[in-house]
């Protein structure tokens, strides 16, 4: 059985070999092995960009394409085997209006904008920037932030492709926005005040002040500052809140009970809560 096994794997290998090294074969290629060894540009050259050839690879590889050898099986693999093929590799989105030059880009380390493409096992590491990586130097500070910049057609008036029929409900949700990206077309903080103060989130219901708001308010605070300012709080609660009556006995026993209970709601207001209890009770409590 074995005989027959190893003489299986000969004949797949041997139709590997005579079908040559053929760029539509399942390939493995290893960026963190070349990383070692070679700089990015070693083998991506000039225009040639992401798919290079095998051109590159003679530098360093004996490659005989009219005479291949077993060596080829290196990096080719054989008809049938599960691997990641040349035709699955990931490509990144082009957009026919986009501009770029790497020649510009050589003072920033490739992994500024490919991530950790160099420690890729394989082909599935590949990793390519979008707008938002573009935006972290393309400031208006430390590179041009105009759409001209990169783009060759502006369409004034068109949104992208992602503001579709549901952005308004989720685009709130969206935590890889960077700020710098949505003032390229939405200027000034009154931007999202245009929707955001003409109609009140739906969790801001009848109830919402009364009942709510303390609760949301403990769990996300930077939810609420979206739209409210440090003072906004201290405009209602510079009066004591309604469970501070003495007509509820607050004083008497009822703060004690709630206290204890609730500290972390006593300090919303009463943040140095020693402070704040020893103005009563100097001799302790």
């Amino acid at each position: 059985m074995r005989l027959r096994s190893v003489s299986i794997a000969a004949f797949a290998a041997a139709l590997a070999l005579a079908a040559g090294c053929r760029e539509d074969t399942g390939l493995r290629f290893s960026h963190a092995l070349h990383a070692e060894e070679a700089a990015c540009s070693d083998c991506h050259r000039g225009d040639e960009g992401l798919r290079t050839g095998m051109e590159p690879c003679k530098d360093c590889h004996e490659i005989d394409e009219q005479n291949p050898s077993e060596a080829c099986l290196t990096c080719h693999t054989r008809a049938g085997d599960e691997d990641y093929a040349v035709s699955k590799a990931p490509r990144g989105r082009t957009y026919a209006d986009v501009v770029f030059d790497h020649d510009p880009h050589e003072v920033v380390d490739c992994s500024r904008c490919h991530g950790a493409t160099a420690g890729a096992e394989n082909l599935a590491g590949v990793e390519f920037p979008g707008m938002d990586v573009c935006m972290g130097c393309h400031d208006g500070d430390q590179a041009p932030a105009e759409c001209s910049t990169c783009h060759s057609r502006i369409r004034v008036g068109q949104k992208p492709p992602s503001h579709d029929g549901l952005w308004e409900k989720r685009h709130g949700k969206r935590g890889d926005l960077r700020e710098a990206t949505c003032r390229l077309c939405h200027p000034g903080p009154d931007a999202c005040r245009t929707c955001h103060r003409a109609e009140k989130p739906r969790s801001h219901t009848l109830g919402w002040k009364d009942r709510s708001h303390g609760l949301e308010a403990r769990h996300d605070r930077d939810n609420c500052r979206a739209c409210h300012t440090a003072t906004f709080c201290s405009d209602c609660h510079r009066e004591a809140p309604r469970s501070h009556s003495p007509r509820n006995g607050w004083l008497a026993s009822g703060h004690r009970i709630r206290g204890a209970a609730e500290r972390e709601n006593c300090r919303v207001c009463h943040t140095r809560t020693e402070a704040s209890c020893l103005a009563c009770h100097p001799q302790g409590y």
